[in-house]
């Protein structure tokens, strides 16, 4: 009779636990959040969605940086690159949303690569944009050694080769990316090979090793010291630091749109508002700082600092401009993911 009793009640315990467990893993991850008012408490990780050596992974990295004393805890920058940036926003969507995880992006991967591409992701709800610290304008570059003198050499060149001169490009639907095809759609006797890196360092690198005939850069600082020689502003305007090097509009490109290529630093959806307001309050001060613009010098990206606000509002208008010119393009009807 003891001994029934002793297994009554041990199953009874067994079982309160058993559904005690199923309850709690059925409540929304962001219940488990640490409490904000006490954040950070801990080291916080920052996923930069390229490879090392290219113009989002110098200034992220000293974003980290400058932010670090403001926020009382060390910032550890990890490198998740391929795929445009998309592997390493998918993580980031998926992870607890306690503001302890971060990603430094380019916009394309909220914007262009989940038009053209099933992400698994809703680029404007699954991911929150704490701000953003930066606008690439990219450049085609050659080595130093290339026997294309400058943009209307290479275009010669492309038009007698035609489909078969190589640009290594930082991913495919990266903005140097999208501008180059664009131009070959706009002329089709431009087409080249593209050959997708993890990140612009990636592509330099191929570019002098020769395996590619030119490449999608933003490195000033290897164009200064002759390393590398820029043939094209890939974006509507040319740059300050380089003023007599073309942009699209000299040679009667349109300029693709800014829309895929700003610098935004995230956090996971439904990370609470007030870890959302501490961090944004730390890294727009990191943004302003002069270590900072001093770094965004050295690269062909200008300070574009927008706020959480501001930057979920242009992200809404490039998704919208996006979807209406890849549909006059012919490239996408409908995007290939919902944003929302």
């Amino acid at each position: 009779m003891i001994m029934k009793w002793y297994l009554s009640r041990h199953f009874q315990r067994t079982a309160g636990i058993l559904v005690l467990a199923v309850l709690l893993a059925a409540l929304p991850a962001r219940l488990f959040a640490a409490d904000s008012y006490d954040f950070p408490h801990k080291v916080l990780d920052l996923s930069i969605v390229f490879s090392p050596g290219g113009a989002l992974d110098a200034a992220a990295r000293v974003l980290a940086g400058e932010a670090e004393p403001l926020l009382g805890q060390a910032i550890v920058p990890r490198n998740e690159a391929g795929g445009g940036g998309m592997p390493g926003v998918a993580k980031l969507a998926a992870a607890r949303p306690d503001g302890y995880s971060l990603a430094a992006a380019v916009s394309n991967a909220l914007i262009y690569i989940p038009h053209r591409n099933k992400a698994p992701y809703k680029p404007l709800a699954d991911v929150e944009p704490v701000l953003a610290f930066g606008q690439a304008a990219p450049l085609l570059v050659v080595a130093p050694g290339s026997p294309y003198a400058d943009i209307d050499a290479f275009f010669a060149a492309s038009r007698e080769h035609k489909g078969e001169l190589r640009i290594g490009v930082p991913g495919l639907g990266t903005p140097s990316h999208i501008a180059l095809a664009m131009m070959s759609k706009h002329d089709p006797s431009l087409t080249w090979r593209f050959v997708p890196f993890g990140g612009p360092g990636e592509a330099e690198t191929a570019l002098l090793g020769g395996h590619v005939d030119a490449a999608a850069s933003g490195a000033l600082p290897r164009i200064k010291n002759g390393q590398l020689r820029p043939l094209m502003v890939l974006a509507g305007s040319r740059l300050p630091a380089l003023p007599d090097v073309p942009a699209l509009a000299d040679r009667g490109f349109a300029d693709p749109g800014r829309g895929d290529s700003l610098f935004v630093l995230l956090a996971p959806g439904g990370t609470p508002e007030t870890t959302l307001d501490k961090l944004e309050a730390a890294f727009t001060r990191a943004a302003q700082s002069e270590a900072f613009l001093r770094a965004l010098e050295g690269w062909s990206v200008a300070p574009a600092l927008k706020s959480r606000a501001e930057t979920k509002a242009f992200l809404a208008e490039a998704w919208r401009a996006e979807s209406a010119i890849l549909a006059e393009l012919g490239l996408t009807a409908q995007p290939a993911t919902r944003p929302e």
